[in-house]
């Protein structure tokens, strides 16, 4: 496997000249903690251009999905700039690694806010790095808008922090339905202990409910590569389908490897984070089989599609994830024409925004500054790729 990084030192400006609301339930705790990070607030840039941070996951393991993100926010921030920016100002875009870790982004954030200023985030990238991040721009009521934090822990991370991505609770509402459809009644999961694979498994366990049960249900340290023992474990067990439930394509890959080499020959099936090609180029054959429900791909056919592969060639990931990146920017940059760079102004915008088009579909947001009316897909590698399978329907 190659990944190609996008190596920035600890921050990098990208400057490419080519009635009252819902409110999200915030804690007084996490208000004061934010409070304590954030020394003052911004009312926004008075430079002659616009400053947008960015994080996302660049290097480690998952950096293949975060680079995809960067990416298609590129190509969208080039094509605004080069149409004249907002009202002639340029967009300056301030990248930050996150790493998916909680730590990485919090400091991020807190530069981004302090120190470049920013009027938004387009991000964070992993769950954990949103909901670090969540309480200090809470504090400085500056917008964040995540491309790919799915936990649904993030819907209540703070009034400011909205997403273009979909909540896994309504992943794991599809996945259990699909469960019962197809008669699995014991179920087995392998989880990484993190914030996003952690929501996932008990969200999954909720919307189960009755119609199926956890019989094997264990939890390992992040970026785990043996799993030889819990396999051997599982053999011993009598289940229906295994969620292979990872934080990374690699970790997911080693599991999928692992419980091949022990025999199992049961349907294995996960979510977006294994819909991945990396997957298929580690697992190799193991992978073969492998089911993920997750949103629908975009075809490099497409318009997008070709602008994404013209200058950046096949997506590391999945194309999906640019296009996230893409509509992000796109809705920031909507945004921010509409009612200029003060925050809440920002906010409230986006709470009543009507319809954004994007290459991802629609974006519109809920009161909790989910993103609603997403469909999902199944898909399944057969011969070496992801093809889909069907389309989900999800309320």
């Amino acid at each position: 496997m190659i990944y190609f990084l996008v190596k920035f030192p600890v921050s990098s400006s990208i400057y490419t000249n080519s009635p009252l609301l819902p409110m999200k339930k915030f804690t007084a705790l996490s208000a004061v903690v934010a409070l304590a990070l954030v020394a003052c607030q911004f009312p926004g840039n008075t430079e002659e251009t616009i400053k947008i941070g960015l994080i996302t996951p660049l290097t480690g393991e998952i950096a293949s999905i975060g680079n995809d993100v960067l990416h298609g926010t590129q190509i969208k921030l080039k094509e605004i700039n080069d149409a004249g920016g907002i009202d002639g100002r340029l967009i300056e875009l301030v990248v930050e690694d996150g790493r998916c870790t909680g730590a990485d982004a919090a400091s991020a954030a807190q530069k981004l806010v302090n120190v470049d200023q920013v009027v938004a985030i387009h991000g964070a990238g992993c769950s954990g790095e949103s909901l670090a991040a969540a309480p200090i721009v809470e504090a400085a009521q500056i917008v964040m808008i995540s491309p790919s934090s799915s936990s649904p822990d993030v819907t209540d991370a703070g009034d400011f922090v909205f997403r273009t991505y979909p909540n896994d609770a309504l992943k794991t509402a599809a996945m259990a339905q699909y469960f019962k459809d197809q008669g699995f009644t014991k179920v087995a999961v392998i989880s990484e202990n993190t914030d996003f694979c952690v929501g996932f498994r008990d969200s999954l366990k909720k919307d189960m409910g009755d119609s199926a049960e956890l019989i094997f249900d264990e939890m390992v340290a992040p970026e785990t590569k043996d799993y030889r023992a819990l396999m051997a474990r599982l053999t011993e067990v009598e289940f229906d389908v295994f969620v292979a439930n990872a934080q990374t394509p690699p970790t997911g890959s080693v599991m999928l490897q692992q419980l091949r080499e022990q025999g199992m020959e049961q349907l294995v099936i996960s979510q977006d984070v294994m819909d991945s090609t990396v997957v298929i180029e580690l697992a190799g054959e193991a992978s073969e089989g492998l089911q993920v429900i997750n949103v629908p791909t975009i075809s490099e056919e497409s318009e997008f599609g070709q602008k994404f592969v013209a200058e950046y060639g096949a997506p590391e990931s999945n194309m999906a994830w640019a296009g996230y990146g893409y509509d992000t920017l796109g809705v920031l940059a909507q945004t921010i024409a509409e009612v200029g760079t003060d925050g809440p102004a920002m906010r409230d915008y986006l709470y009543g925004m009507d319809k954004y088009a994007g290459v991802v579909g629609n974006i519109s947001f809920d009161e909790n500054g989910d993103v609603v009316g997403v469909k999902y897909a199944l898909r399944e590698v057969k011969d070496g790729a992801f093809v889909k399978i069907s389309d989900i329907e999800v309320n």
